[in-house]
C-alpha cells in the first residue's frame, strides 16, 4: 500500500480557495480542514463569522455515500438536498506544472483528484432563517470543528453538543 501523506499537503497547496460567503455576507471564506483520511480530505469553507458557503470532499476514490452520510450526522437529512451535491475531477494538467508532477508521481499518468461539493440551497422562508455553521468556539473553549445548522441571526461558534459540555 503506497503512502498518502503528500496528500493533504497537495490539497492545500494546490486546490484550497478563498472564496466569498454565499448568501450570508460579502466576506471572504477559507478552508477549515473537518475531516482527514490518508486518501482523502473534507474541508468546509466558512467567513468569519463561521458561516459555511460549500464543504468539499477532496479524495483520489471518491465515496459519495461516505460524504452524504457524514454530512447528515451533522446537519440532519433534512438540510441536505441530493441534488446540492455536484462532483468534479481535477486534473494535474489544470493546476500547474508542479501539481501535474506531483500527481503523476503518485497516482500514475492519468491521476487525478476527485471532489464531492456540496452548497445548501434553502428554498422556503423557513430554510433560509438558518445556515450551516462550523463549530469553531471561542478563545476560551474550542469548538469540535463539526458542522451544525443555526439561526442565520445568532452569532453562536459552537455546536448543540459544545455548548452543552461548556455549560457544565
Amino acid at each position: 500500500m503506497m503512502s498518502m501523506d503528500w496528500f493533504a499537503e497537495f490539497v492545500l497547496q494546490h486546490l484550497r480557495f478563498t472564496g466569498k460567503c454565499f448568501r450570508h455576507c460579502d466576506k471572504p471564506t477559507s478552508m477549515t480542514v473537518v475531516s482527514e483520511e490518508p486518501d482523502a480530505i473534507v474541508g468546509a469553507y466558512a467567513c468569519p463569522d463561521g458561516v459555511v458557503s460549500q464543504v468539499v470532499n477532496f479524495s483520489t476514490k471518491p465515496d459519495r455515500e461516505n460524504f452524504i452520510r457524514m454530512l447528515t450526522a451533522q446537519v440532519g437529512q433534512e438540510h441536505l438536498k441530493p441534488r446540492d451535491i455536484r462532483v468534479a475531477t481535477r486534473h494535474g494538467w489544470e493546476l500547474g506544472r508542479d501539481a501535474e508532477k506531483m500527481l503523476r508521481s503518485k497516482l500514475g499518468e492519468d491521476g487525478a483528484i476527485h471532489q464531492i461539493y456540496w452548497t445548501r440551497y434553502p428554498r422556503t422562508d423557513e430554510e433560509k432563517q438558518l445556515v450551516v455553521s462550523l463549530c469553531r468556539g471561542y478563545a476560551r473553549n474550542a469548538g469540535c470543528i463539526k458542522l451544525f445548522m443555526r439561526d442565520r441571526a445568532s452569532l453562536e461558534n459552537l455546536c448543540p453538543s459544545c455548548q452543552a459540555k461548556n455549560a457544565k
